[in-house]
C-alpha cells in the first residue's frame, strides 16, 4: 500500500514537472542616440529634474494593452513590457536630454537636490489599435510635457506631443516596433522644443 502511495506521489511530482508555463515575450524601447544641439548659455547654466512620467493605471504596469474597435480593451496574453510605460518613458527623455548637452546637470526625480527647473510628462496614450474585423491596426503616442520654473512654480512652456503611426504587422511585435518609433518622433519633436526654449531671451536668467 505504502509502495503505491509513494509510486502515485511519483507519478503526479514527474507530470507536475513536465508541464510547460506559457511562453510570454518582454519588449522594451531601443531609442537612437540623440546628437549635442547649440543652445544659449541661459540653459546650460540651469539645472534640471525629470519627473517620473505621469499616466492611467494601465500604462503603469508591464501589461500590453491593446483597443478594438472604439471601446473594446485587452491585453495580450504572451506579451507584456519589461518595464512600465510610465517608467520607460521617463528613462529615455532623461537620457535624451542628457544626450543634448543643453543644461548644466540632468537629475533623475530620485534626486533630492533643489533644481532650477522641473520637466514633467504625462502620458495620455500608448496603445496599439485595432480595427473591429482585426484587419487593420495603428498606434498612437501622446505624451503632453511641461517645463516649470522650480523657484515659482510657473510653467515656462508646455506642449503636448503626439505620433501615430501604422502597425508594420498585425500583432503585439509590429506594434512595439511602431511604437518604439512614435517614441523617437516624440523624443526628436520634444528636443527642439527645449532647444526654442532655450534660445528664448525671455528665459529667466
Amino acid at each position: 500500500m505504502i509502495k503505491n502511495i509513494n509510486l502515485l506521489f511519483l507519478m503526479v511530482l514527474l507530470t507536475g514537472c513536465s508541464i510547460k508555463q506559457p511562453y510570454i515575450t518582454e519588449y522594451n524601447m531601443e531609442i537612437k542616440k540623440f546628437q549635442k544641439i547649440q543652445s544659449s548659455q541661459i540653459c546650460k547654466e540651469k539645472t534640471l529634474k525629470i519627473n517620473q512620467a505621469f499616466s492611467d493605471n494601465t500604462l503603469m504596469s508591464t501589461k500590453m494593452n491593446y483597443i478594438v474597435g472604439k471601446h473594446k480593451q485587452y491585453s495580450f496574453s504572451k506579451a507584456r513590457w519589461s518595464i512600465p510605460v510610465n517608467q520607460m518613458v521617463t528613462f529615455h527623455l532623461n537620457n535624451m536630454i542628457n544626450q543634448l548637452d543643453i543644461f548644466k546637470s540632468v537629475q533623475s526625480y530620485k534626486s533630492v537636490a533643489k533644481d532650477d527647473y522641473i520637466l514633467q510628462s504625462d502620458i495620455i496614450d500608448f496603445k496599439q489599435y485595432f480595427s473591429e474585423d482585426l484587419n487593420s491596426s495603428y498606434v498612437k503616442a501622446v505624451i503632453h510635457i511641461s517645463l516649470i520654473d522650480n523657484q515659482t512654480n510657473n510653467i515656462i512652456d508646455s506642449k503636448t506631443f503626439s505620433s501615430k503611426i501604422e502597425s508594420e504587422t498585425l500583432d503585439s511585435y509590429g506594434g512595439v516596433k511602431s511604437l518604439n518609433k512614435a517614441l523617437f518622433d516624440i523624443l526628436k519633436d520634444t528636443s527642439f522644443w527645449l532647444k526654442d526654449i532655450c534660445n528664448n531671451k525671455k528665459l529667466k536668467n
